[in-house]
């Protein structure tokens, strides 16, 4: 045996003390610009456009110190105690997140309209048992599924951590277990198969970013295996502890400058239409890892001496607490003070400068309260230091306590909808979309079947139209439908969520990347039109904010002042290849646009709904002007349009219910299907008419 082995009797004689690794101040400095980043990303400031890559550098930083600990707990024990391990995490996160996601839950029953209170509830019943980022992925693939809005959308990232937190002690013990019934023992053998280990994880994960946020999949945004290698690079340099003391100088002040520019730089180039994590993430993730080394070196010189100073480790103190209740607060508030209209017709992202602000430092405040309140006592609880079983059965009661919050949102909610009333109008309102099918592809989906499976009607009827667009379209079905019963027309469907007919690429929110299944399908349906023989016209239908969601050639999002050039273009070419099947080609003006959600508009207002969600028809309608004018000039004389604003707002002010009670709109932009079929004769004439004209 040489002196280089352990046995496992030595490793039983040591005494078991936890780690006492060198605390860093330069790290919780650093902490604190992760939470600026993102804090000022989220309350609007727009030079911060890719503050998102806060919560990339915390992945670095939660992977260093996580796996510092872990590694220096093998080499003193010869193990891990899971039970110490997981004990001590929950006394870290559970307190304060538990506090807050019961905060929200109450928040969100004062400020939030009973129809909205059950999809907050099931968000809470995410983040409570640490899959909010599986839940906010599968939601961000279905159309019209606003995560943004969800006043826990923050905890997918936790959610990522905790995940991280099971897999990673386990592998960690796993391998561990293996060396210590193999021949060979010695600590830097379990060193070297863990760096191996997590080489071949951190690849394999960096490879499965790249890969889907390539391919635009929201997974890739929020998937644990799309950001493990982040909290990899940070364990990486928690094995490299050793050899970082011996950097020079002059390359550690160097490497922090660079590094400190690396993270900043990202915050502020970067933005949404950034393809994100993927590639771009590398720069934050190793800028982090740069800050992080550097510290290792000179803590008391350079950029590590000014994330030294008491300020910023005062906030980086807190940041954790301030993470968890920023985004709560600005989106609870915007959501009950900030639906103000923009400029251009559209509904503001924020409230007001002066709210949001008050929001910022409100949360702060917050944070530093609970921080002092909850967070230090409930860590350093001796009562509960003392007993790993107290810690454990204290995380089992704190998800209990999120679970039933959240249980009694969603009985608040049904009985709200019990009571009737603009609440159970609302409610219906909301679910009254026009029956899907195979003709109507979902936001993943990119096959067009074939005219045959999509056509109603006889096909020998007095019009046959071929109808495609967006959902904006689809939502005419229902008084098409009508058509064909009643006037004996014959129209062939082919519409997919949010995607233009007009050939430009556009952004999805939802999955915060350029659409490009939209593109896929676009071209599918043109060839699928062309097809088709006998058709009197083509009817297009879509919505206004492609104004804001076109792309420009070089990949950067249009506005409201460019997308005249980029829309005539691309019409241009689309309807060169519509023209090819029909003589005529007819685009439906936009509906006009409510100032803010109607259903839950009627549902927080009560009986005076019908005034206090009416909105005015001089500034809230023909919004769709610039795409009308480019449309007009892609092809003037095969081109008219028809126009449904005199039906939908035939006052001053524009209503959102009908004097028979039928809600018109199913949420701030869609009208409902019974409002549809309702106004089914108006429509039908509206499009003949532009059929027929000059």
């Amino acid at each position: 045996m040489t002196s280089a082995t352990v046995t496992d009797a030595e490793i039983a004689a040591r005494p078991r003390r936890r780690p006492q690794a060198r605390f860093r101040k330069d790290i919780e400095g650093l902490r604190a610009v992760a939470v600026i980043l993102v804090v000022a990303f989220h309350a609007g400031i727009g030079f911060v456009g890719g503050g998102f890559v806060g919560v990339d550098v915390f992945f670095v930083l939660s992977g260093f110190l996580i796996t510092g600990l872990l590694v220096d707990e093998v080499g003193r024990t010869g193990s891990i105690s899971l039970r110490g391990f997981y004990a001590r995490r929950v006394r870290r996160l559970l307190p304060l997140s538990t506090l807050v996601l019961v905060a929200t839950a109450i928040a969100s029953f004062l400020l939030v309209p009973p129809i909205d209170r059950k999809g907050i509830a099931g968000d809470l019943v995410g983040a409570a048992l640490w899959g909010a980022n599986w839940r906010f992925a599968a939601a961000s693939t279905q159309y019209m599924a606003d995560t943004d809005k969800s006043p826990v959308l923050h905890y997918w990232s936790l959610s990522v951590e905790e995940q991280f937190y099971v897999v990673w002690p386990l592998l960690l013990l796993l391998l561990v277990y293996t060396l210590r019934y193999s021949k060979r023992r010695a600590p830097f053998a379990t060193r070297r198969r863990v760096a191996v280990t997590l080489g071949v994880v951190t690849t394999g994960s960096f490879v499965a970013s790249w890969q889907l946020t390539a391919a635009g999949s929201p997974f890739a945004y929020f998937g644990l295996h799309t950001r493990a290698w982040e909290l990899g690079i940070g364990a990486a340099l928690a094995l490299a502890r050793p050899v970082l003391g011996l950097l020079t100088r002059r390359a550690a002040l160097a490497g922090s400058l660079v590094g400190l520019g690396m993270v900043v730089g990202s915050a502020l180039l970067m933005d949404e239409t950034t393809p994100f994590p993927g590639t771009a993430a590398v720069v934050p993730v190793l800028g982090a890892a740069l800050l992080v080394a550097a510290g290792a070196r000179v803590p008391d010189e350079g950029i590590s001496k000014l994330l030294s100073h008491p300020v910023p480790r005062y906030i980086g103190r807190v940041s954790y607490a301030w993470y968890l209740w920023h985004w709560p607060v600005l989106i609870l508030v915007n959501d009950r003070w900030g639906q103000t209209a923009a400029a251009d017709g559209t509904s503001a992202p924020h409230a007001s400068g002066p709210v949001v602000l008050a929001a910022v430092v409100a949360s702060f405040g917050l944070a530093v309260a609970s921080h002092y309140i909850v967070e230090e006592p409930a860590r350093h609880a001796a009562w509960f230091q003392r007993s790993r079983a107290r810690s454990l059965q204290l995380g089992g009661g704190l998800v209990s306590v999120s679970l039933v919050s959240a249980a009694l949102l969603v009985s608040s909610t049904s009985l709200a909808s019990n009571e009737g009333g603009a609440s159970s109008l609302a409610a219906s309102a909301r679910a009254d979309t026009p029956t899907n099918s195979a003709c109507h592809a979902g936001f993943n989906g990119s096959e067009v079947p074939p005219a045959s499976e999509c056509r109603v009607g006889s096909g020998h009827g007095k019009l046959t139209i071929a109808v495609i667009g967006d959902s904006h379209m689809q939502e005419w079905r229902p008084a098409l439908d009508r058509a064909v019963k009643e006037r004996g027309w014959t129209y062939y469907y082919f519409g997919k969520s949010s995607c233009d007919v007009s050939d430009v690429p556009v952004w999805v929110a939802q999955q915060k990347s350029r659409y490009r299944t939209c593109d896929e399908w676009r071209n599918k349906m043109l060839d699928r039109v062309a097809s088709i023989k006998g058709l009197d016209a083509i009817v297009i239908g879509r919505w206004m904010d492609y104004r804001t969601l076109a792309l420009k050639p070089d990949g950067s999002r249009v506005d409201v002042a460019s997308i005249e050039d980029v829309w005539r273009a691309g019409s241009a070419r689309s309807f060169a290849r519509l023209r090819k099947a029909a003589p005529r080609i007819v685009v439906l003006r936009d509906t006009p646009r409510p100032m803010s959600d109607v259903p839950a508009c009627l549902s927080r207002n009560g009986g005076s709904a019908a005034d206090a969600c009416s909105f005015d028809r001089r500034t809230r309608t023909h919004l769709d002007a610039p795409l009308v004018a480019a449309e007009k000039a892609a092809a003037p004389a095969a081109v008219r349009f028809a126009d449904m604003t005199s039906v939908l707002c035939p006052t001053d002010r524009c209503p959102v219910t009908t004097p028979q009670n039928v809600v018109i709109y199913r949420d701030g932009h869609h009208i409902t299907a019974r409002y549809s079929e309702l106004v089914w004769r108006e429509f039908s004439d509206a499009v003949e008419r532009a059929i027929q004209g000059p």
